[in-house]
């Protein structure tokens, strides 16, 4: 629905006829009490949504003594005639693209449901003043919300149903009746009952395996937990059997190999003698460099020990040097040995610091007290489980037992007791017109929020304290600082003029039944910031846009990179006219 044109003949201050196109930015400009909030009344007049006195309409000045609003949208339009020559008499005339026409009370039918009343402040609104959604009972909010997600049905269904039922019952009514009818309606509420328990308990159950399977994940990770410091020590110890293997092939070849390994000239000298044994010159050099070469070859031997192993074996006689490795097989050996060992290292390095890290404890404690916990809910859960199934059957057992008794006593008279089969039906379908309407409610909502929260989340994001906007089942507008609900009187009046309106915008999203909106004072006494914010995350997000502005209003306009058509309302001593400024 797209709203096209506007003409205005002698209603309020408007002399003679003023007729507005309206492009995708239209600008209406107006000092106060010119005739904006004028235009916004001649339309509601024209939709049959105002309750302004008719006798006050008429332009003082006006040069016939009848007026006229014409609204023009793109499938239809709608004209409203007001003639007061004798007494006040009122047409209505809607136009089709067609050529077909509605006229007065089916005209009045086709707006009623085309656009009711709610809408009719939504689209055509007061940015100062408004519908303030934030202000709105309940009972409203029910009727708006009712209305966009379609449960308009369901709700009279119900409604219908239980009025139709009360009557049926008031006019059957005796002694004996009473009776019937109090235990059918016991039969109808056990019933309602073991429904709702059944429905509960398949929720139950999903949440009970819910909790099982938590329960698992945990215990898996308490147990991996330990697993880990488990596994670390399982590698370390094969880490030092691996150890201790190249270290006693180490120790045999540092017996007597390792130097001749490594010096060449000493193996030559030794390979040359015969029955002499090799002599130290200089005990203290001798030591000294022995000690520079092991700390050179990082040995993982004590120094002391090797070197009193040498001179066992060196110092003395000997006719024949074997070596039972390679220099380069050697020192590859050392290099393993020292590789094993910085991996040791490491890995007690790891295993103290899970031990000791007092994040680990933490982490652990953490997990035992959620698994306690869980494992408390879930032997509630399962208690709970086996007293609803208990109650569902002794609940279904008694429904029968009174089902028996109803069907005798319709069988003894049916011609009396038929109704209470009628009453019984209506009831029913009450109830489960209650229970699709609940359903649908929730469904609706979560879509709804969506949009409500994709609308809101840059305004949002200017504030510390409002994290989350939302509509809550029972129909309450919730504002929340991420933790706990917020009271409305926390926010100031321009934040609630955007959020108010950031609501109508989803509203009218949701719904898809307009793609324009008319504002009077849009920006009121906004800040800037807020102003752009506003109209960049909100108004232009709308086909058409059409703003009744202040001069002061229409210079921020002017600052943005927008292009608009403008209409100036000019005022004289018989009244308004609107002209298009070029």
């Amino acid at each position: 629905m797209k709203l096209t044109s506007l003409t205005i003949n002698n209603l309020f201050s408007y002399n003679g006829t003023s007729t507005i196109s309206f492009k995708n930015i239209s600008c209406i400009i107006g000092a106060n009490g010119f005739g904006k909030t004028s235009i916004l009344n001649s339309i509601k007049l024209c939709l049959g949504h105002s309750n302004i006195d008719l006798n006050s309409i008429l332009n003082n000045n006006a040069k016939e003594k009848k007026c006229f609003v014409n609204l023009n949208f793109d499938t239809f339009s709608i004209k409203r005639v007001w003639n007061f020559e004798s007494k006040i008499e009122e047409s209505l005339t809607i136009v089709f693209e067609d050529d077909k026409k509605l006229e007065d009370s089916e005209a009045e039918h086709f707006i009623q449901n085309k656009i009711p009343d709610f809408l009719v402040d939504f689209l055509f609104y007061d940015g100062e003043v408004g519908n303030n959604l934030l202000l709105l009972s309940n009972t409203k909010l029910k009727s708006i919300f009712d209305f966009i997600f379609d449960l308009d049905l369901l709700v009279n269904i119900q409604k219908d149903s239980l009025e139709v039922s009360r009557r049926l019952v008031e006019n059957n009514t005796d002694n004996d009746t009473n009776e019937l009818v109090e235990l059918e309606n016991k039969k109808l509420k056990l019933s309602n009952t073991v429904l709702d328990q059944k429905e509960e308990l398949v929720d139950k159950i999903k949440e009970f395996k819910s909790l099982k399977l938590e329960l698992q994940k945990t215990n898996t990770q308490i147990r991996n937990k330990n697993k880990k410091t488990k596994d670390l020590h399982t590698k370390l110890e094969q880490i030092q059997n691996e150890l201790d293997k190249k270290s006693i092939i180490f120790k045999e070849l540092s017996l007597w190999q390792m130097p001749l390994l490594l010096n060449k000239k000493l193996y030559k000298n030794m390979q040359k003698r015969t029955s002499q044994a090799l002599n130290i010159e200089d005990e203290a050099l001798f030591t000294n460099r022995f000690h520079k070469f092991v700390s050179e070859i990082n040995s993982p031997l004590d120094e002391n020990k090797l070197l009193d192993i040498f001179k066992s074996l060196m110092l003395s006689s000997s006719t024949q040097i074997e070596l039972s490795t390679s220099k380069t097989k050697f020192k590859k050996l050392i290099e393993n040995m020292k590789d094993l060992k910085l991996l040791q290292k490491q890995i007690n390095d790891k295993i103290k610091e899970i031990e000791a890290s007092q994040m680990q404890q933490d982490i652990m404690k953490e997990l035992i007290n959620t698994r306690d916990t869980l494992e408390q809910n879930l032997n509630q859960s399962e208690l709970y489980l086996k007293n609803l199934e208990d109650n569902i059957e002794q609940n279904s057992i008694e429904v029968k037992e009174i089902d028996k008794i109803l069907t005798q006593t319709f069988k003894a008279n049916q011609s009396k007791y038929a109704f209470i089969k009628g009453y019984e039906e209506l009831r029913v379908i009450a109830n489960i017109s209650g229970k699709v309407y609940k359903k649908k409610l929730e469904n609706k909502l979560k879509i709804f929020n969506k949009k409500l929260t994709k609308n809101t989340t840059k305004f949002l994001k200017q504030y510390d304290h409002i994290k989350d906007i939302s509509i809550s089942n029972n129909h309450k507008i919730i504002i929340t600082d991420g933790k706990e609900q917020l009271s409305t009187e926390l926010l100031s009046a321009g934040q609630k003029q955007i959020l108010n309106f950031l609501i109508v915008k989803t509203i009218l999203d949701f719904k898809e039944f307009a793609s324009f909106v008319m504002v009077d004072t849009p920006f009121g006494r906004l800040s800037n910031k807020n102003k752009e914010l506003l109209l960049n995350s909100c108004y232009l997000e709308f086909d058409n846009l059409i703003l009744l502005l202040t001069d002061s209003e229409y210079e921020f306009i002017q600052t943005q990179n927008l292009k608009y058509k403008t209409y100036q309302i000019q005022r004289d001593s018989i009244g308004s006219k609107i002209e298009e400024i070029v």
